[in-house]
């Protein structure tokens, strides 16, 4: 009798993986988000190391991090870091955990010398059974009596969310094949510009 395997978060294992290659990346940009990856220079993008450490000391890990040049700028000096973060179900609380991995990503880029900040964008795959779509810091205090009043103090920022459960399977379909031709055409660009 053969026997059970029992991976633990399949998913999310099969995302990191996925999304650690930066070909796949630039596609998904490409795909998803063209005006992001209009205005990236996709052959820099970098992966990041995503595992560090909270003040309490407790080690926390992005799914995939990468850093990337914007387009036309040859000298360098000016980058974006792109966070996914892959959900399988519905997280009230993403906002929050998502918020501390871009202020950990600000911090260690103020530590570092010489590294100007650089903006995070936030993106958000999800793939689960249940209808969902994540709430901003901003929406999670809406209920509170005071809200209006404090709104203007509670930091605040959109994810780029993908969900792929609301995708018809063309479009899937049309995904996958965007994928196999640049992963069997490594010379062939979609959309970048140079």
């Amino acid at each position: 009798m053969p026997e059970k395997f029992d991976i633990h978060q399949p998913d999310d294992r099969f995302f990191k993986s996925a999304m650690s290659d930066p070909e796949v990346v630039k596609v998904y940009l490409q795909y998803f988000y063209p005006k992001i990856a209009a205005i990236a220079y996709l052959s820099s993008l970098k992966l990041e190391n995503s595992v560090s450490l909270r003040p309490s000391l407790k080690r926390f890990e992005a799914d995939v991090i990468y850093r990337c040049r914007f387009q036309g700028e040859a000298d360098g000096r000016f980058y974006f870091c792109l966070l996914f973060e892959h959900k399988s179900k519905p997280d009230k609380y993403v906002a929050v955990q998502v918020g501390l991995y871009i202020m950990e990503l600000l911090s260690s880029m103020v530590k570092k010398q010489g590294r100007e900040l650089e903006p995070v964008l936030p993106l958000i795959f999800y793939n689960g059974k249940e209808k969902w779509m994540p709430q901003t810091l901003s929406e999670l205090f809406q209920e509170h009596p005071h809200f209006i009043a404090l709104e203007p103090y509670i930091p605040n920022f959109r994810f780029l969310f993908q969900d792929a459960t609301r995708l018809s399977p063309a479009a899937l379909l049309e995904l996958v094949g965007v994928l196999l031709l640049e992963r069997t055409q490594p010379n062939f660009v979609l959309i970048e510009a140079r």
